[in-house]
């Protein structure tokens, strides 16, 4: 696998998330084996059964179908009062239900997140990924990669401001881009 191509989703629905602009700067960091597009989860509905028995709404084929297409999906979480946010765990969610295979099932996955406090999204983080493994996705175990004070972190441009956090973004991205060709084979 020569390119990686990656799916990224950012766990909050804000236009100025910090978690949009960590995958922002993914996509712009200088690991030249991931090329990366977003998703955007504000169109996903709440899960709700009786609306999955009518059939998937188009929002939720759609990111379905990007999740089966990805090699890798990337999931930005920020952390609310200790824990996931919900637009995440609806993904998840989502993905995994019938009538199609589980997408998540057999999906390299990497984690990271970005947040205003002093934990790098930690809490969130073990949450999303215990439920990630709980559907079948392959989430990348290590290295670890979170933003703190993220309110700070961003330069004007949308780059990370800290050259030392740029470069831990990049030894991240280059980890997921042999994870995920690792378990392609």
């Amino acid at each position: 696998m020569n390119t990686v191509n990656a799916l990224g989703l950012a766990g909050s629905l804000r236009v100025g998330s910090v978690n949009r602009a960590l995958l922002r700067a993914a996509g712009r960091a200088g690991e030249p084996r991931i090329r990366t597009r977003t998703f955007d989860l504000a169109p996903v509905p709440l899960y709700n059964g009786d609306i999955e028995a009518q059939g998937d709404p188009p929002s939720v084929l759609e990111l379905k179908q990007a999740v089966r297409d990805a090699d890798l999906v990337i999931l930005a979480t920020p952390e609310y009062n200790a824990g996931l946010p919900g637009v995440l765990k609806n993904a998840v969610d989502w993905v995994s239900r019938p009538p199609r295979p589980n997408a998540w099932e057999g999906r390299p996955v990497a984690v990271m997140g970005a947040t205003p406090g002093g934990f790098g999204t930690a809490l969130a983080q073990l949450q999303l990924r215990s439920a990630l493994a709980h559907v079948g996705a392959l989430v990348m175990p290590l290295p670890r990669f979170g933003v703190s004070q993220a309110h700070r972190a961003f330069a004007e441009d949308g780059s990370l401001a800290d050259p030392a956090t740029a470069e831990r973004l990049e030894r991240f991205l280059g980890s997921a881009a042999t994870w995920a060709a690792r378990l392609a084979g």
